[in-house]
């Protein structure tokens, strides 16, 4: 989904930023409902908000903290809908993917079932917001992950030593598909006097509706003085780790 500055501007007149604050979260898979307490909360009420065109609100975080989010059958209509409509009148920044695409790889090394189907990302780079549309306040952007040292590394775009570690994001489709398999491609180090084997593994088994997806660093290597991921996994997962947390930070 697209975020622009234009967005965030229309979220965000004031910036009271607090850091790394941790939700806790349990699940209900059956009613894709997400509901968690955020430590030491200290704005007032919020909605939890994605940053489509027309910003849309998909859940909410009470006074003390308590944070519910629902992917229930009127967001998801209201997320393809608006998905639609920005393609329909010709928004360029609205790229369709397909599940080939999402979790690419050379056909040869991973086994792939409906990779041509459509494919949905709820929120660009894992990445929700907390604001007040109406007051357009913005209490700052947060995501599902491991920890605040992996969600500063792995967001950087290569400008931290990467740490272990993950983050979550949710897909939908519209029937069954699923990419297993390992991909493995050799790449010299920055000196280029060693080769490294770069792995990214696969475990993406996609059922119709909401999938959680798990991105994980699972090793990483010294190349040149910097820290970079060597194995990567993607799976499909139905609860969330009991490690993982919602952090809250700016960017």
């Amino acid at each position: 989904m697209p975020t622009t500055k234009t967005t965030i501007m229309k979220l965000s007149l004031r910036r009271n930023l607090y850091y790394s604050f941790l939700l806790f979260i349990t699940i209900s898979c059956a009613q894709n409902t997400y509901t968690g307490t955020i430590e030491n909360w200290n704005n007032k009420q919020a909605e939890i908000i994605l940053p489509t065109e027309n910003p849309m609100v998909i859940g909410s975080i009470s006074q003390k903290g308590n944070a519910i989010f629902s992917l229930n059958e009127d967001v998801t209509n209201a997320i393809l809908g608006t998905l639609q409509s920005e393609e329909e009148n010709g928004n360029v920044r609205i790229q369709k993917s397909t599940v080939s695409k999402a979790f690419y790889c050379n056909p040869e090394h991973v086994e792939v079932k409906n990779g041509d189907i459509n494919i949905h990302k709820l929120a660009s780079r894992g990445t929700f917001y907390a604001g007040n549309l109406a007051n357009e306040e913005f209490f700052g952007q947060f995501r599902i992950t491991s920890s605040q040292s992996f969600n500063d590394s792995y967001f950087a775009l290569g400008k931290k030593d990467f740490v272990k570690g993950f983050y979550i994001n949710f897909f939908y489709v519209e029937e069954a598909a699923s990419v297993n398999g390992e991909c493995k491609t050799e790449s010299y180090t920055m000196d280029m006097k060693r080769i490294v084997e770069i792995v990214t593994m696969y475990n993406i088994n996609l059922k119709k509706g909401w999938n959680m997806v798990k991105i994980e660093v699972k090793e990483t290597y010294n190349d040149g003085g910097k820290i970079r991921p060597l194995k990567t996994a993607m799976s499909t997962i139905e609860k969330l780790p009991k490690d993982a947390r919602l952090i809250l930070f700016e960017q």
